[in-house]
C-alpha cells in the first residue's frame, strides 16, 4: 500500500501535464485559426457591401452611427444597426450610404440585410447577409433575386408589402409567399436604415 499513494500522485502529476499541454495548444491554434476566420467575414461583408452599391470604388465607416456606440437609437428595439459606411467614387467624393442592419424579429432568429442608398434619395440596391435561420422554401428566399430587386429604385421612404401585388409607385414590395414573418422583418430593418438616412445623412 505504501507504494500505490507515490504512483498515484505520480498519475495525477502526467494527467495534470496533459491537460496543460492540450489546453496549451488549443489556445495556440485558436489564435491561428482567429484571424483567418475575421479576415473571411470581413472579406464576405465586403463582397456585400459592392454589391449592393457597384458604383463605389471605397467605403469609409461612420463609427458614430454604427454598432453600440451609434448615437442614433432605432426606433425598434428588436432591430440593431452593425455599422454605416459611406460609398465614395474613385475621387474620394461621396456617393451614398450602405447599411448593415440585423433584425432580431426573423421567423428563426436574426436576419441581417445590407442596404445602399444614393444622396438622391434612392435605393440602390439590396442583399442579405445572413437568414440561416429562416424556412428554406420560405423565408429563406429572401435572399433570392425574385425578391431582393425588388428594393432596386425605391424612394427612401417608408417601404409596405404587400400580398396581393406591389405597387412601386406606393414604395411597396411584394412579400414573400408564406412567410410574412420573414418580410416584416427585412421591411422593418430597411426601413430603420431609411429612417437613419433621412434623419442623419441626408444632406450631409
Amino acid at each position: 500500500m505504501a507504494k500505490t499513494k507515490p504512483n498515484a500522485a505520480k498519475n495525477i502529476i502526467v494527467l495534470f501535464v496533459i491537460a496543460l499541454v492540450s489546453v496549451s495548444i488549443l489556445a495556440v491554434l485558436n489564435q491561428i485559426t482567429l484571424e483567418p476566420i475575421a479576415k473571411a467575414e470581413a472579406e464576405a461583408k465586403a463582397e456585400v457591401y459592392r454589391a449592393v452599391y457597384s458604383d463605389a470604388a471605397d467605403f469609409e465607416e461612420l463609427t458614430e452611427y454604427s454598432g453600440e456606440t451609434s448615437s442614433y437609437a432605432p426606433e425598434d428595439e428588436s432591430i440593431v444597426i452593425n455599422s454605416v459606411l459611406e460609398a465614395k467614387d474613385s475621387s474620394g467624393q461621396g456617393i451614398g450610404y450602405v447599411f448593415d442592419v440585423t433584425s432580431k424579429n426573423g421567423y428563426g432568429g436574426d436576419v441581417q440585410i445590407a442596404v445602399g442608398i444614393t444622396n438622391g434619395g434612392e435605393i440602390k440596391a439590396f442583399s442579405v447577409i445572413d437568414n440561416s435561420g429562416e424556412t428554406p422554401g420560405l423565408g429563406a428566399n429572401s435572399s433570392k433575386p425574385e425578391f431582393s430587386d425588388q428594393f432596386a429604385g425605391l424612394k427612401a421612404d417608408t417601404i409596405a408589402f404587400s400580398k396581393t401585388g406591389a405597387n412601386r409607385d406606393n414604395n411597396e414590395i411584394d412579400a414573400i409567399s408564406g412567410a410574412t414573418i420573414t418580410t416584416t422583418a427585412v421591411t422593418t430593418a430597411v426601413n430603420e436604415a431609411i429612417n437613419l438616412y433621412n434623419t442623419m445623412l441626408k444632406g450631409e
